[in-house]
């Protein structure tokens, strides 16, 4: 039986992965992580595969991870969900960004004229 050990890159402890074979590639770690931490079926991050050595990311999910080797796990949002806070700040921003490359407010920009403001009586 082969292993891979792997630790999260905030984390200190290392974990192991057992396979058959000499090699596992990418994506089979990937699965086994998930199914061995229960983050769940279809998370909201990717996880990305560093060698430990030489600090090289595996980019791709078929390439092969020789036995006993030493991996890191980062994980990665992947933009499915957007905060509250987050919305709001992009709209503030775009509104303030409207007029040109000015970092005025619509109401500010010298740009914006409005009507003139009437008493109704």
């Amino acid at each position: 039986m082969s292993c891979i050990h792997y630790k999260f890159r905030n984390n200190s402890k290392h974990d192991t992965i057992q396979f058959d074979g000499s090699y596992i590639t990418v994506g089979e770690i990937k699965q086994a992580i998930l199914n061995q931490t229960k983050m769940g079926k279809a998370p909201d991050f990717a996880l990305q595969i560093i060698n430990a050595q030489t600090q090289e990311a595996y980019e791709d999910d078929n390439q092969l991870i020789p036995r006993n080797a030493d991996v890191t796990v980062k994980r990665i949002p992947t933009g499915t969900k957007v905060s509250k806070s987050k919305l709001a700040a992009n709209s503030t921003s775009l509104d303030m960004y409207k007029m040109g490359n000015s970092l005025q407010p619509l109401a500010m920009n010298p740009m914006v004229t409005s009507p003139p403001l009437s008493c109704v009586s």
